[in-house]
């Protein structure tokens, strides 16, 4: 552990969560602990960036830190596993973080993308089961906790909305429900919709409930009877109708007489 001044430190950028209550963010989870930093240039911070931000809004001179030796892909798993355990990440931010992961994950263990059904049947032969170490969801839940159909639902949203998920992030439509609706709609209404909602419109992808028309007219509503009479006429052969007009002429105190 060393305890480097924090001008040494470089930050990912701020972060949101501890904007507001700086003593909350580093009493909650013990300064103790320590930053995770890489040493290149710098001292990179890749693991308490919050507790970091906290640390300058505390005018603090100095923080412990733990130097971790991780390369480039694994020091960004980190930064995306911070956000996503400290964060209170949108439902556009935590789709486009856990869909970077899964991306990144893919990249280290390229058996979870390809062959996954042959490394099971290996395993199962062998009395092994895969699952654990094929399934990002699993892994994601493990170093995150989070559960593993929320991971799931998240990287389904990142997978079908892509860069967009950046455009969305603030605004109108950046909720679960809006981005599964997002989702079904086709490429250029979903575009024309986020255009309007980084504009500041209050926009919806979701389909709006039908409203129930303005109740007829008695002129309207006899006029569409009269309607579907002649049109029920005009389909009627000549038998038809002639049957039709002895019935209708049977008066109404006598029409239980009519066949």
């Amino acid at each position: 552990m060393i305890a480097p001044p924090i001008a040494a430190l470089a930050s990912p950028g701020p972060c949101d969560c501890v904007a507001d209550r700086p003593h909350l963010a580093l009493r909650r989870d013990g300064i103790a602990i320590g930053l995770g930093v890489v040493a290149i240039d710098a001292f990179d911070v890749v693991a308490g960036n919050h507790r970091y931000e906290a640390a300058l809004k505390l005018k603090w001179h100095e923080l412990p830190c733990k130097i971790i030796d991780v390369d480039a892909l694994h020091m960004e798993l980190v930064e995306i596993d911070e956000n996503l355990i400290r964060c209170n990440l949108t439902p556009a931010q935590e789709a486009a973080a856990i869909s970077r992961r899964k991306a990144i994950y893919e990249e280290l263990h390229p058996e979870t993308k390809q062959h996954v059904a042959g490394a099971h049947a290996a395993n199962r032969v062998m009395g092994r089961d895969a699952s654990d170490n094929l399934s990002f969801a699993s892994e994601t839940s493990k170093a995150t906790g989070k559960d593993k159909r929320s991971i799931e639902r998240a990287a389904a949203r990142g997978a079908a909305l892509g860069d967009d998920l950046s455009d969305i992030a603030g605004t109108s439509l950046d909720k679960g429900v809006e981005l599964d609706a997002l989702a079904k709609t086709s490429e250029q209404d979903r575009k024309s919709l986020i255009e309007r909602a980084k504009a500041g419109e209050n926009v919806s992808a979701r389909r709006q409930p039908k409203t129930a028309a303005d109740p007829l007219s008695d002129a309207s509503a006899t006029e569409k009877q009269v309607a579907r009479l002649m049109s029920a006429w005009n389909a009627a052969g000549p038998e038809a109708r002639e049957e039709f007009l002895t019935r209708i002429n049977v008066p109404v105190f006598d029409r239980g007489a009519a066949p």
